[in-house]
Formats: structure tokens, C-alpha cells, sequence
């Protein structure tokens, strides 16, 4: 058997993330990539003087070899009775099974498919393995990528390939989700950008199936190749493994440590800290458990992989030492509590707990893959009874008895969840500014600063209320001395309320920057935020350049997604601008969504910028808003009506399916329309207009409005991502020489963003518009955002009768007709608003009972202002005839379908003010009903008190 020299390289890669406690990336492409996991996961354990690392191995659904030792004995065992055993003359093939073999069965490998991913959230690994490229999503990458250590692998195989750029048209399974019946060819933009982004990265090395380094690995090999510098990096000890340097941060923690050793309570529980971030953190946790001050708030906001939750479990073990009998944790699931509790029992380890003799521990009931068996409660009875359990957000009532409550992932809660939580009572908070499952800027945003605002007008308030409360004579006020002793008593009073004593009590906020597994500044995880944009909201500026101009100045663009996804520095500034946005206007934005946004076939964004964008070429133009739309419709009617037959739908088109299922219309679903998915404002110039703006050009293009004066193409002012953006690299490319760069095929091949690319911004007036028949949108209804949609024309036509899990809100459909059809009937859009409208005041009783007044009172007159009888009769007729309801003013013989003579005497008698209302309470709901559909005259109007009582009593029933 010939063996191979290694590349020196790929050794040097891997030592210099061991002594620099950073991540590598080794991506093998070839169809043999597995063969050299065990030589790879050998390096890495002869490099440090540790236990072997531990290996997860991802993939979709075939291994392409068995992990069951008894089956692999067997087939030894055939292979010997078919004369096929291994004899003295070993061939190279034998020789690796016997290596992958041996690697298998004496090393400890985590075998997981990729939709079992969330199973090993919070465990660390040395290496980690992923196969099946196809079924990688964004998501799966950031999750999985997490859980490896400082120094560890990350091994990406890909299959063989004649040429690194036929990965970029691969089609993955994620693809599948995007295609609809008329949205045309899913082009792999995400791909092309992962594979391009791939050279960037300092600790990254793309090998073929034999660790032979290919060119595309531009910055790694210009740092590996640094001779000096790798010889001053890397130190060996007597056995050949390399010595690791010691760090200041990691001295100034363990003093720490030492100093508070001998401190009861808090000495054992800092020991089980990682950081001098997390070890701080703890303590000012501790601190706040050690008042006993209620209505205190400590708000702890990090990136993933920081040991948010590790210091939360920590805390709780604390908080259980100093006392408290009551304690409650909640998450958006339990299985985000996994790491919290495992650290409350590693806490009450330290404490010299013991399990069964002072503590009990109990399970939730897990039952199917789908579901993780988790700890949900630990009871403990020690000295006193006390207790730590978990409890869904969603059940306020259950948290009044509590002396601490724990928020873990608070940015996945709806934010007036949240708020309720924050009872007169020590309150932990814990959230994700940016990981894969979303973003947390809506609580740092919103609500951090609703309580930094607070804690501000507490004070003012505490201090009015007690000025206000001493009472003086109005004459010789001189002598009294009143205002001497109102000042007295209101700065006591700001004073009380600064301190905790009454009002807003005080806020903690602690934010957690060194990573837990692995080095600050790791490259990998400087590659992975860059390519999935995870750190772009956290970098957004509060500031805007160009200033705040008139929104009716400013004009609407649509983006090249092409140029967008080029991987171009201008068009990654302006890609990373962009999504920044998205995350500082959305509860949730995930990683997913940025390959939904490359790659989707019927999506496209719209930005809007201000007047001087087209002047400024010097510099990026400032993004006022962004909008999301996807085309939706065209949908042929039998393919409806067979799928909604077996009760089926198919993926995609939101607004045609579930109209069509809700109405029992299929002509509707074969209208086009756009739906707006996404509608994000700079949070500097948030409620001044531009959105509106944004939505009003969105609609004057989709109606055809938008007409080119000119003629020509002006457009290369705005192709800012364009052309020679990425020139220095470029040159780099060509001037840098591998040692492979004159052999043929991926090992003499260089990758570089494409320099033919379309203009990345283009004027509304030199797109063409598709011709459609209605804009729309869906959303999560609230008073604020259902005016803002009213503004822009749209009728409600939708609404869920049950609750966002994530936003607490009902999700509701609302559309806008286009004038400029395509030649259906024009009845719809009346005529599904008057059924909606039939429908919600039915459901007020039920469903929508718990809505506030005010949102439904708005829906209510949104809906008599989108039905108002026309002059044409006509027009009435259809719309009665598809709706099945009366437009116009009641009649006497109608009206006696609905109350008896006996109940128009009551009334009467009650006008007159004759009789008590108790006579008539009855009568309330029909009264509403008519009043609220619009069956009296149409100058008859109720004041917004009257309609808000007769809304609230006759149709709630409240």
C-alpha cells in the first residue's frame, strides 16, 4: 500500500485553531470525502493532549455504511465464506475500510439526522461531520456549526464534481418548498454565494477526497503559508502535542474565583463558570436574589454560544440557597430549557445538594421522535419546601405566586406576554440577539427601552403623587412653607422610587460578548454571521446619513437579487444593510429566510431611498424602508377544487388558497395578485410615513402607473453592486500561485464573484410590471398595524380564530383591488368583504370575545367603509348575489324577522326613559348586529364611546 505525504498545510490549519482555541473548516469535496474523517479526527487528537474528541455526524437520511458492530461482524463473516476475506496482500481500498472501521467502532460518534437537529442543542463536540449538501439549510448550519469547540473540526462533505461551479446550480431539497405552479425556474443564488463566501474564511480549506488543498481557499492559504508566523504560533511539547498559551482573561478569572472562594453561596456556583463574562453576570444575578427587592428586572442579552442559559441555571441554584421557596422558568418551549436546568442541577451539585435525599427531579411526557424528554421541575426539600418548574408563558394566572421568575428566549415571546410576566416580583430575562432561531432585537428595542422609560417616568410620577398629596391653604402661602414641603416630599419620593421602593423597580442590564466554546473573534463564526447575516442587526446605525427626507420626495427601487447575492463588496454592504433592517422591525427573522429571499422564484424586494441616491455614488444610499412581495395566483380552477376536495393544499400561494378554502371560491385563485410578506423601516424614522410611501408606489407600479419618460436606460448610476466592485480581490486572485495552479480540473480552478452582473438597484420605471388583479398582504393583527394597512387601502377578508403561537396575535388576510384587471368579475373584493364582515360579528361572541374594543371596533368600521352601496344597481345585485347579504337600509318587514312587537315597545318605553335597562339588555345583541352591518341609514352614526359600549356589551357580551 502506497501512502501519501500530508499537506503540511491542512497540519498547520489544525494546529493553529487548537492553540488559538478557533474553529476549522475543512470542506472535502469528492464521493471518498468519508475516508478521511479518520485521518482527520487523528491529527486533531495527537495535536492536543486531551480525551479523543467526540464526533457528531449529521446527515439526511443514508449513511452509505452501517454503524451496528454486529452487522459489520456479519458481513466480515460472509465476506470470509465467499473467499473474499482479507489475506496478506492488502489493496489501499481494504485498508481504508479497515481504518473507517476501526474509527467507527472505538470512537465516540453522535449519529443524527438533520430533523433530529434540535436534539443536540447545548452539547459540545470536537468534530463535526456533515454529508448530504443537498439537505443543509441555513438553519441546520448555524445550529449544528454551534456545538463544536475551540480547536475543533468541521468537516463538510461534498460529492465529486469536475468543477466547483456545478455546485452552484445544485438543486437542494429546500427547493421543492419554493416552487409553485406558476413561479417558473428556482435559480441557487444561496449557493453560489455559500460556495464563493467559502475563500474569505481564514480557517477554511477546500480539499479534494485525497486532502490535496484546492485554490479556492484564498485567505487560509495566504495565512498558512506565513512561515514565520506559524513557527512563533505553535509550540511543542516533549510528546510532539502543541502547548497552549495561557490568556489574561482566563487568569483574571480564576483570581476571581480564589477571591470568592471562602463567600457562602456564591464561592461554589462562580466555580462552574467558563468566562469572566458569564462569572460577572452571575454574580450581579446574585446580587439581585440577595435584596429580595421586588420588581427588580435583570435583562441579560448575548449572542448564541455565550452561556446565557448556563448562567440562568446557575442563578436559579443560587436563588434556591438564598431561600426562595417559589420559583418559576419559562421559554417559548421546554426544550429550550434544557441547558438551564442541566446547569440548576450541576448548581445544586455544587451546593452539596444531593438527588432523592434533598431534591426530587420530574419529566416532562415525551412521547415520539418529535418530542425531547426534558426536565420541567425540581423540587427540593431541604430545610423548607421549595420549587423550580416550568410554565408555558401563555397561562399568566399560574406565575401570581411566584418569587422569581426566569425568562429564558423572551425574544421568542410576544412582547405583551412579557409584559404581563413582569409582575411585583424579581424577574430574570435571558434572550438571543442573534442565533439561528431568531433574533432578539424586538425585546432590546422595544422592550428594554419601554422599561428604561419607565424607571424614568416612575421617578416623575412618584414625585408628582407625593407633592400633589400635601395640602396647603391657598392664602399666606409664604408662611406656610407649602412648596418648601412639596419639594421635600417629591425628591423622597424620586428618591424611594429610584431605589426600588415603589413604582418601576430598578433594571439590570448585563450583555455576555466571549464565547463559551471557543475564542473571541472566532474566523468561523466571523464566516457564518457574515454569510447567514446574523450580527447585521446589532451593526444597523441609528443614525442615517442623508438625514430624514419628506417621504413624498423619496422613490421606490426594485433590487436585483442576482446582483444582490453576487457576493460583491457593495452588494454584501448593501445585502447586510438590508437584512439589518428586517431584524430590527420583526419579533423573529431566521437564517431560513435569507435562502427564501435568494433563491424563492416568485419573490422580489423593493427599497426605498431617499431623493439624492441617484447623486451620491460615492457611498451606499441610506435604506428608509424595505418590502418583501411574492406573485401568487394563476392557479388553475380544477386543480383547486381537487385539492380542496381531499381537503389538501399545496405549498405556496398563501392569499389564493386560503380565500378560496374560506369562501368556497376557486375562481378566486386563478386571479394573480402579489402579497407583501414583509413591510421593515429604519427604527430611526419608524411612524413618520415611509412606509406608507412605500406601500403607495408598490401599488401605483403593480397598477401599471409607472411609465418611463426618458426612453433610455439610466440605470448604471445605481448599479452600486455591480461591475469592478470586488477589484482588489481580484487582482489578489490572479496574482496569487498555488502549487497546484497549473494541473487541470478543480485543483487549477479559481472562483471569483462574476463580473457581468445587472444593475443592482433599477427605478421602478424601468422594471415591467407583471399585470395583476389585486395586492395583499398577511399579517398579525394589531390596532397599530390594521390602521396602517387601512391607510393604504386594504379590506380585511381573513381572519384565524386562533392565536399566533409566536406573537399572540390572530393572523388576518387583507387585499386591495387593482383597477387594471385582467378581465374577472369585478363583485369579488365587495363581496368577500360583506361575508367577513357577517362572519366576525358572529365570532365576537365566541372566538374574538377576549379582543380589545378598540381593534374590533376598528375592524367593524373598516368593514362599513369598504361595503358602501354604489349609485349602480347592478354592482349591488352581484355583490348581494355572491355575498347573500343586504346592502341596503333595513326594512319594516325585515326588521320584524328580528325583534317582536312586544320588543319595539321596550325600546320605545326605554327612549322615553321609562323603564330600566335590565328590560332591554336582551335586545342589545340583534340591535348591534344590525347597526354594526350597516342595516340603518347611512347617516346614522353612533359616537365612538356608544359604539365602543354597544361593541363591547351587545357583541362581546362583556
Amino acid at each position: 500500500m502506497v501512502r501519501k505525504k500530508l499537506d503540511e498545510r491542512v497540519r498547520t490549519l489544525i494546529e493553529r485553531g487548537v492553540v488559538t482555541n478557533q474553529r476549522s473548516l475543512l470542506v472535502l469535496v469528492g464521493d471518498h470525502g468519508k475516508d478521511q474523517v479518520p485521518n482527520l479526527h487523528h491529527l486533531l487528537t495527537k495535536t492536543s493532549v486531551r480525551a479523543r474528541p467526540k464526533v457528531l455526524w449529521c446527515y439526511k437520511k443514508e449513511l452509505g455504511f452501517s454503524t451496528h458492530r454486529k452487522k459489520r461482524m456479519k458481513k466480515i463473516k460472509r465476506d470470509k465464506a465467499r473467499g473474499l476475506a482479507k489475506g496478506q496482500n492488502i489493496t489501499d481500498e481494504q485498508a481504508t475500510t479497515d481504518n473507517f472501521e476501526l474509527f467507527v467502532s472505538s470512537t465516540d460518534i453522535t449519529w443524527c439526522y438533520y430533523r433530529d437537529t434540535h436534539r443536540v442543542l447545548g452539547s459540545t463536540v470536537g468534530v463535526l461531520v456533515l454529508q448530504d449538501f443537498e439537505a443543509i439549510t441555513p438553519n441546520l448550519l448555524a445550529r449544528t456549526v454551534e456545538t463544536v469547540e475551540g480547536g475543533g473540526l468541521v468537516i463538510l462533505l461534498l460529492r465529486t464534481v469536475s468543477s466547483l461551479k456545478q455546485l452552484y446550480a445544485m438543486s437542494m431539497d429546500v427547493h421543492a418548498r419554493y416552487r409553485t405552479s406558476t413561479s417558473g425556474d428556482v435559480v441557487p443564488r444561496f449557493n453560489e454565494r455559500f460556495i464563493l463566501s467559502l475563500g474569505k474564511c481564514s480557517n477554511c480549506l477546500v480539499c479534494d477526497d485525497e486532502l490535496n488543498v484546492l485554490p479556492l481557499s484564498k485567505k487560509a492559504l495566504r495565512q498558512l503559508g506565513d512561515d514565520s508566523t506559524n513557527t512563533a504560533l505553535i509550540r511543542r511539547g516533549d510528546a510532539g502535542e502543541v502547548v497552549m498559551p495561557t490568556n489574561k482573561k482566563d487568569e483574571d478569572l480564576e483570581d476571581l474565583k480564589q477571591s470568592l472562594s471562602d463567600t457562602p453561596h456564591v464561592g461554589s456556583i462562580v466555580e462552574l463558570t467558563k468566562t469572566l463574562d458569564q462569572a460577572k453576570a452571575v454574580l450581579t444575578f446574585l446580587e439581585a436574589c440577595s435584596e429580595k427587592t421586588s420588581r427588580s428586572t435583570v435583562a441579560l442579552t448575548a449572542s448564541r454560544g455565550r452561556g446565557k442559559s448556563a448562567a440562568i441555571g446557575l442563578c436559579l441554584a443560587g436563588a434556591i440557597s438564598f431561600g426562595y421557596s417559589t420559583i418559576i422558568v419559562t421559554a417559548p418551549e421546554p426544550e429550550n430549557l434544557v441547558a438551564v436546568f442541566d446547569f440548576v442541577l450541576r448548581g445544586l451539585k455544587a451546593l452539596k445538594y444531593q438527588e432523592h435525599l434533598d431534591y426530587t427531579i420530574s419529566y416532562n411526557a415525551a412521547q415520539g421522535r418529535e418530542e425531547t424528554k426534558c426536565v420541567v421541575g425540581v423540587d427540593i426539600h431541604r430545610d423548607h419546601r421549595q420549587s423550580i418548574k416550568y410554565i408555558r408563558p401563555n397561562e399568566p394566572d399560574k406565575f401570581t405566586s411566584a418569587e422569581l421568575v426566569a425568562i429564558d428566549e423572551a425574544a421568542a415571546i410576544p412582547l405583551p406576554t412579557v409584559k404581563a410576566l413582569l409582575g411585583d416580583r424579581l424577574t430574570f430575562m435571558s434572550s438571543t440577539i442573534n442565533g439561528y432561531e431568531g433574533t432578539g432585537r424586538a425585546l432590546s428595542l422595544k422592550l428594554l427601552k419601554e422599561l428604561r422609560d419607565g424607571k424614568g417616568k416612575g421617578h416623575v410620577d412618584a414625585a408628582r403623587a407625593a407633592a400633589d398629596a400635601v395640602a396647603g391653604s391657598r392664602t399666606k402661602k409664604g408662611e406656610a412653607k407649602v412648596h418648601e414641603q412639596r419639594w421635600a416630599v417629591a425628591a423622597a419620593a424620586a428618591s424611594d422610587a429610584a431605589s426600588g421602593g415603589s413604582g418601576v423597580g430598578p433594571l439590570r442590564e448585563i450583555e455576555l460578548i466571549a464565547p463559551i466554546r471557543y475564542a473571541a473573534g472566532d474566523p468561523v463564526e466571523s464566516w457564518l454571521n457574515g454569510l447567514l447575516c446574523l450580527d447585521c442587526g446589532s451593526n444597523i446605525g441609528t443614525k442615517l446619513l442623508g438625514g430624514a427626507p419628506a417621504p413624498s420626495e423619496c422613490e421606490l427601487y426594485h433590487v436585483d437579487r442576482d446582483a444582490l447575492f453576487s457576493y460583491h463588496k457593495l452588494s454584501e454592504a448593501f445585502l447586510q444593510k438590508l437584512m439589518g433592517l428586517y431584524t430590527s422591525a420583526h419579533y423573529k427573522n431566521t437564517p431560513n429566510d435569507l435562502q427564501m429571499l435568494s433563491d424563492a422564484p416568485a419573490h422580489s424586494v423593493f427599497v426605498l431611498l431617499s431623493p439624492s441616491a441617484e447623486q451620491d455614488s460615492n457611498s451606499l444610499p441610506d435604506i428608509l424602508a424595505v418590502v418583501q412581495v411574492a406573485l401568487e395566483g394563476k392557479i388553475s380552477r380544477k386543480a383547486v377544487e381537487a385539492q380542496l376536495a381531499r381537503g389538501h393544499r399545496s405549498a405556496g400561494d398563501l392569499i389564493p388558497w386560503t380565500i378560496s378554502q374560506q369562501f368556497g371560491d376557486s375562481n378566486f385563485a386563478q386571479l394573480s395578485g402579489a402579497r407583501i410578506v414583509r413591510v421593515a423601516v429604519h427604527p430611526s424614522v419608524q411612524g413618520m410615513g415611509y412606509g406608507s410611501r412605500a406601500i403607495e408606489l408598490l401599488y401605483r407600479f403593480y397598477n401599471g402607473e409607472m411609465v418611463s419618460l426618458s426612453g433610455n436606460d439610466d440605470s448604471d448610476d445605481e448599479s452600486n453592486g455591480g461591475g469592478d466592485a470586488d477589484k482588489t480581490d481580484s487582482s489578489d486572485d490572479e496574482a496569487m500561485e498555488t502549487e497546484d495552479g497549473r494541473k487541470g480540473g478543480i485543483r487549477g480552478e479559481k472562483l471569483s464573484p462574476r463580473k457581468e452582473l445587472p444593475p443592482l438597484l433599477l427605478p421602478l420605471t424601468e422594471v415591467k410590471a407583471p399585470r395583476l388583479d389585486w395586492l395583499g398582504t398577511s399579517v398579525g393583527l394589531t390596532d397599530k398595524l390594521h390602521n396602517f394597512w387601512r391607510r393604504s387601502g386594504m379590506r380585511m377578508l381573513y381572519l384565524r380564530q386562533t392565536k399566533n403561537d409566536l406573537t399572540g396575535e390572530h393572523s388576518s388576510i387583507l387585499a386591495k383591488a387593482l383597477p387594471r384587471r385582467t378581465g374577472f368579475d369585478d363583485a369579488w373584493l365587495p363581496a368577500f368583504v360583506a361575508d367577513s364582515q357577517r362572519r366576525f360579528i358572529s365570532l365576537l361572541t365566541g372566538s374574538f370575545r377576549d379582543m380589545d374594543v378598540r381593534l374590533a371596533l376598528s375592524i367593524l368600521d373598516d368593514f362599513n367603509s369598504g361595503i358602501v352601496p354604489s349609485e349602480d344597481k347592478n354592482a349591488n345585485l352581484a355583490i348581494e348575489k355572491r355575498s347573500g347579504s343586504s346592502l341596503d337600509k333595513i326594512t319594516v318587514s325585515e326588521l320584524n324577522y328580528f325583534l317582536t312587537p312586544h320588543d319595539l315597545k321596550r325600546i320605545e318605553l326605554y327612549g322615553r326613559n321609562l323603564c330600566d335597562h335590565h328590560l332591554v339588555t336582551d335586545l342589545l345583541s340583534p340591535m348591534a348586529r344590525l347597526y354594526f352591518s350597516g342595516r340603518f341609514a347611512s347617516d346614522f352614526r353612533l359616537s365612538s364611546v356608544q359604539s365602543a359600549l354597544l361593541c363591547g356589551i351587545g357583541l362581546q357580551s362583556k
